[in-house]
């Protein structure tokens, strides 16, 4: 009950000051540059990664990256940095 409280408190915060939600609430962002970067901000962990697949835990549920040549160039507690030749980005 209490984290339900803290959840409608932080939303209601994020609305009225006009602040983008991903930035008060740790919502997950994930950018896509082209088909050559993904961007994601707020993640929990890395699952799996393998050169065609990029797994990632969010705060609820996960994201896939399908790929070729798949690379982690930045990878600091707040968001990861993908690059390759991106085919889909697919959640979980």
């Amino acid at each position: 009950m209490k984290r339900r409280w803290r959840d409608k408190t932080e939303r209601m915060a994020a609305d009225l000051l006009e602040v983008p939600k991903d930035t008060l609430l740790h919502v997950p962002r994930v950018m896509l540059v082209g088909n050559e970067q993904v961007v994601v901000d707020n993640y929990r962990m890395i699952i799996s990664f393998e050169p065609s697949l990029i797994r990632i835990a969010l705060a609820k549920g996960e994201v896939a990256i399908k790929g070729d040549r798949l690379v982690l160039k930045v990878i600091v507690p707040e968001q990861l940095v993908i690059e390759g030749t991106v085919f889909s980005v697919d959640f979980h």
